[in-house]
């Protein structure tokens, strides 16, 4: 067994709420003068999964994508942590991570916590724990370059999620970043902004769920579960945050 699927199990994710006639309720959607096409979308998507973002969302935002190779550089960053946290150092030596983060300059897109664990044990179980919210971080990355979307279900990522990201959707320890991204397939702008305003919409459902109202879906816990829209939300916005540092990215709603 994987330190992955020990850790985080190799169960699937769990079905998507089943869907229902929400007719009714995206007809006052419709009514919002300053509605857009794209957001009318995502509002029928979030609205026949349960999610009930508000009505008075803005549609228009400052957004510019950032340099591709600045997000390989990030999806590298969290691969060199949960390599650091989640394979023995016996099959993967602290030198060769190092060195991957220095010859890459991959402490420039670590945050400030991120850099500290690559001077911890790499055996803390603390740090192990908590690294698989840096997994849905890494979901929104990776699609970027080509892996299937982040799902709006709230569930965790597993283990066997994030090996074949690591395996087959981020750059080999021995390569440049800046090689492998030049050549690495993309989504269209359209497809990025596209996901990060249902992202954002899904992210204000959570956030008013978080404060008792009812605007997710049945059993959907709006800590552990909007957790993972948070993190998974981050990232698309970060990536059209173009100049913008990580812990600095606008998460408001």
């Amino acid at each position: 067994m994987s330190f992955f699927k020990k850790i985080f199990g190799s169960s699937e994710n769990e079905n998507p709420p089943k869907q229902t006639n929400k007719s009714d309720e995206l007809e006052k959607y419709k009514a919002i003068p300053w509605m857009t096409d794209l957001r009318l979308d995502n509002i029928s998507i979030c609205l026949s999964s349960g999610f009930k973002p508000a009505t008075s969302l803005p549609t228009e935002f400052e957004r510019k994508l950032r340099p591709k190779v600045e997000i390989a550089k990030r999806l590298n960053a969290i691969k060199a942590i949960v390599l650091w946290l989640m394979v023995p150092e016996e099959e993967l030596s602290n030198e060769r991570i190092l060195n991957f983060v220095s010859n890459n300059g991959l402490d420039l897109f670590l945050a400030d916590d991120e850099r500290q664990i690559l001077n911890s044990s790499r055996n803390d179980e603390e740090l192990r724990n908590l690294i698989g919210w840096k997994f849905e971080n890494a979901w929104s990355l990776a699609w970027y370059f080509g892996y299937i979307a982040p799902d709006i279900t709230g569930q965790m990522m597993t283990g066997e999620q994030m090996q074949e990201i690591l395996i087959n959707y981020t750059c080999p320890l021995d390569e440049k970043i800046e090689n492998w991204a030049e050549t690495a397939k993309t989504v269209s702008d359209e497809d990025l902004n596209k996901k990060e305003d249902l992202f954002y919409c899904l992210h204000n459902a959570v956030r008013s769920a978080q404060l008792g109202r009812q605007t997710v879906p049945q059993n959907f816990d709006p800590i552990g579960n909007g957790g993972v829209i948070h993190e998974r939300r981050h990232s698309l916005t970060w990536m059209l945050s173009d100049g913008t540092e990580w812990d600095e990215t606008d998460l408001s709603t």
